[in-house]
């Protein structure tokens, strides 16, 4: 008597083997799709960063809200001792010195976002980081892509100071399991939930990356500034 029950069995974990399978070629193809695309110089070198480096699950999530402009915001904390080598080889072949913000972490809600487009609909910190938590987002799963650099002068200038030229270098990230557009996301439903106007909020508008070092300021999309793969600037390989 055959045992319908176990070819049953057997036969579906053989799909779901299957689907795994299918998943995790397609994740490596985009991801190595992605990679290809990005031109670099012959002459560029290529930048070691620790191993573990955008590990963060072991550290405590860090609030930031203060009652001043820019003051609040969300952020994946990661811990800082581990971009030191980084800053300091980026910093030696800079040709000028560079300035480091003594801490490391990818911006997930930025001051702008908070300031002009959640906090007026009525979004208050408190339930962006609720839902920040609730998702764990220090645990959340990131992968070094290059290392991103500006040389130039800004495209808007807005006053005197933001004449001249500036350079900036960071760690351009990538958010491959969507872990931190997951939480972006949940907050566009609050917001619209609140009645929120739907253009002023873009989820998917997010550019993970970790600053290491500038020598005037730090740069942002506000500036004219866009920290994706068309940033990048040097292949960045990991160490022990």
């Amino acid at each position: 008597m055959v045992a319908y029950p176990n070819i049953l069995k057997y036969a579906f974990i053989a799909l779901v083997a299957g689907i795994l399978i299918i998943v995790a070629v397609s994740y490596q193809f985009n991801i190595k799709a992605f990679e290809s695309s990005i031109i670099y110089e012959s002459d560029t070198p290529s930048f070691g960063l620790q191993h573990g480096a955008l590990r963060s699950d072991k550290i405590p999530f860090h609030s930031h809200s203060e009652e001043k402009p820019f003051g609040t915001y969300l952020q994946q904390t990661l811990e800082f001792k581990p971009f030191q080598g980084l800053f300091t080889a980026v910093n030696a072949t800079a040709g000028v010195a560079l300035q480091s913000r003594g801490e490391a972490h990818v911006t997930v809600v930025s001051p702008p976002e908070f300031d002009y487009v959640l906090k007026p609909a009525g979004v208050t910190i408190r339930e962006i980081e609720a839902i920040a938590i609730n998702a764990n987002i220090q645990a959340a799963r990131l992968k070094p892509v290059c290392l991103g650099r500006f040389n130039g002068s800004l495209p808007r200038p807005t006053s005197d100071l933001d004449e001249g030229v500036f350079m900036l270098y960071s760690l351009v990230v990538a958010d491959d399991y969507g872990d931190l557009l997951s939480i972006r996301q949940q907050i566009s439903r609050l917001y619209h939930e609140k009645g929120g106007e739907g253009a002023l909020f873009q989820p998917e508008a997010f550019w993970p990356h970790v600053t290491i070092g500038y020598d005037r300021r730090d740069l942002f999309v506000e500036d004219g500034i866009y920290k994706g793969k068309n940033f990048c600037y040097a292949r960045i390989h990991t160490e022990n």
